[in-house]
């Protein structure tokens, strides 16, 4: 599959690998103390989305789970590995899920309320490898694999779910591609190839706003939806800004070399990014900051590696992942920054499906999959703690309380009620 992939993380993507696989052979499984756990599936759907988890099984399938592991609902239960389900993702007030399959019948996008009724798919040439729900759920935006005169691209793909229509349009094509939706739902805004950020609107007009553009990946929008967050370049230097809707740039906020990653509090108030070094062959790894936006004042949060971070949905917290060191195993940590301290959550090794889908392009997938709790006092991630066994797991953000086993899979998100 076509991919935006940079090499993840310099030499250790082999260590990775091993540590990642989602089912590992058993002489694996029994040379490294790792073990597989198991939980009941529950028949009847959950009566509400809120508080939940959406699980991509290490079976192929897609679940729902309460975040104590007590229930888990299935949404498909014939994943093999013929046929494969993936990138389930949530609608914004969490009532509708989407997610791919792929199998000897083609691709296919499907859709469906949260306990899985009112199902409905639409055949797609190549198999979606992201996928972004509108703000107002009528709409879903999804990246692809494309061809254009005979040339491998990637496709920026709408899907107009309004009334059982299921329409598809084709928006924008280019390689490596990325988009954030804007909060009022009417467009995207796009970078593309490396060097165009443009505003697609969602009937099909473009508004161009950098043709030669700063080495980064995701752009992003204020919340209140008047501004654009990206990064721009001279012949003399590279420079994260905020700029108007007609790309006039408002704000300065650092000028960087090599390749930069940021992400805007979803209260406005603040801003935070890692900058990666030009000989760092990684898309993010670097020392954290953030800045307030309205007194641009920077704030060093940690100079450690730092190779993935979110904010909390109520703004005021910041989880950012780190490196860690584990015998035989590639070690990765949760840490949360408060404003004023920072806590330290349990070691764990990553999935696959994380390391290779999600680690790389989490400034992406972090707009539109979340790993903190609705409450902001909990994250959830894929991987295998100390103890050998693996699946998904709820940390509470309260330092040396373990995390809470919820059942297995590859990768999870948390409802945004």
């Amino acid at each position: 599959m076509l991919r935006r992939l940079r090499v993840p993380l310099l030499s250790l993507l082999a260590l990775m690998l091993l540590a990642g696989c989602s089912n590992p052979p058993p002489a694996l499984m029994q040379r490294f103390g790792l073990r597989a756990a198991s939980t009941s599936v529950n028949t009847a759907a959950p009566s509400t989305p809120a508080n939940q988890l959406l699980v991509q099984g290490a079976d192929g399938n897609i679940y729902l789970a309460s975040p104590d592991g007590a229930q888990r609902f299935a949404l498909t239960d014939d994943g093999s590995a013929r046929r494969v389900y993936a990138q389930p993702t949530w609608s914004a007030d969490g009532s509708q899920i989407a997610w791919s399959r792929i199998d000897r019948r083609g691709s296919a996008l499907i859709t469906s309320q949260f306990d899985g009724s009112d199902r409905r798919e639409v055949s797609v040439p190549f198999a979606p490898f992201y996928i972004a729900w509108s703000p107002r759920g009528d709409q879903l935006a999804y990246l692809s694999n494309w061809t254009v005169v005979e040339e491998p691209s990637i496709a920026l793909r709408l899907v107009d779910v309004s009334g059982g229509a299921n329409q598809v349009q084709t928006l924008a094509d280019g390689q490596p591609f990325y988009f954030a939706w804007a909060p009022d739902g009417e467009e995207i805004v796009t970078h593309i190839a490396n060097e165009r950020v443009e505003r697609q609107a969602i009937t099909g007009e473009q508004t161009s706003l950098v043709i030669s553009g700063g080495a980064f990946q995701t752009p992003q929008w204020t919340p209140d939806g008047r501004s654009l967050v990206y990064a721009l370049a001279d012949t003399l230097q590279q420079y994260l800004v905020v700029t108007d809707l007609d790309g006039v740039v408002q704000q300065e906020i650092t000028d960087f070399d090599g390749q930069i990653t940021f992400a805007v509090s979803p209260d406005g108030m603040r801003l935070a990014y890692v900058p990666t070094p030009r000989a760092t062959q990684a898309n993010t790894l670097g020392p954290l900051y953030v800045v307030d936006l309205a007194t641009q004042a920077t704030r060093s949060i940690t100079d450690r590696p730092v190779v993935a971070f979110a904010w909390s949905p109520d703004g005021q917290q910041l989880a950012y992942l780190t490196l860690e060191p584990l015998r035989n195993r590639v070690g990765m940590r949760w840490n949360v920054w408060d404003g004023s301290q920072r806590i330290a959550l349990s070691t764990f090794s990553p999935t696959n499906t994380f390391l290779t889908n999600y680690l790389p392009f989490f400034d992406q997938y972090m707009q539109s999959h979340r790993i903190w709790s609705p409450a902001s006092d909990a994250l959830v991630y894929a991987g295998w703690m100390s103890d050998g066994r693996s699946g998904i797991w709820v940390q509470p953000v309260t330092e040396g309380e373990a995390p809470v086993y919820v059942g297995p899979g590859v990768m999870a998100s948390w409802s945004p009620q």
